[in-house]
């Protein structure tokens, strides 16, 4: 439920609610003080939030100030409401915590899946510069790029460094040298596969 948009009457009712979730040991995988602390604190502001309801609709001769009144009141109670739940999600609550206070159960993130790069191009200079191109299959800003290279036939594959671009330069490279290349795609939770491999021999 979104408490920012409940009525007055009905943004009591939960608020009054989750203070009986946090007093009661409802919401499991808080800290405890912190649970106490944060339902003590919104104890007062139920009953005056209340009072200026209230107010707010018997008292015509000052019916701008009640109102006043009690649209602070109303926002320090979901300020105190999302306090509530930054806490739930930084200690990562599970879904019944946040159930027993009504609050809305967080959307995981969604995985990105990376896609291997393919076109892996290279071009050499004269002066010990390679430019790398390739295309990188994957959203902007989701995955980095691996770049790996070795020296010969037989060397070690190596990480070569890392782009968010579709392009790289490797620089100084040895002249007359053999050199292969090679890029994959890198989420926060997974690899692609390595794209095609690119061979240039430094030019001379």
């Amino acid at each position: 439920m979104d408490y920012r948009r409940l009525t007055d009457a009905d943004l009591v009712d939960f608020s009054k609610n989750v203070k009986t979730s946090l007093d009661g040991g409802l919401v499991t995988g808080l800290d405890p003080t912190l649970a106490t602390d944060l339902a003590r604190l919104l104890d007062p502001l139920n009953t005056q939030f209340e009072t200026s309801i209230e107010d707010s609709v018997v008292k015509e001769a000052a019916k701008k100030t009640a109102f006043a009144d009690k649209q602070t009141l109303r926002d320090d109670i979901k300020n105190l409401l999302a306090r509530v739940r930054n806490n739930l999600v930084a200690a990562d609550c599970p879904r019944r915590s946040y159930e027993a206070c009504g609050f809305n159960y967080p959307k995981p993130p969604a995985t990105i899946l990376a896609e291997a790069p393919t076109d892996l191009a290279a071009a050499g200079t004269s002066n010990g510069v390679t430019r790398l191109m390739f295309s990188g299959n994957n959203k902007v800003g989701t995955v980095v790029y691996e770049m790996w290279r070795r020296a010969g036939d037989d060397g070690e594959w190596a990480v070569l460094g890392v782009t968010k671009k579709q392009t790289y330069i490797d620089s100084p490279v040895t002249p007359g040298q053999f050199y292969e290349y090679k890029v994959r795609a890198v989420a926060a939770t997974n690899t692609s596969h390595f794209s095609n491999s690119a061979v240039i021999y430094g030019a001379p």
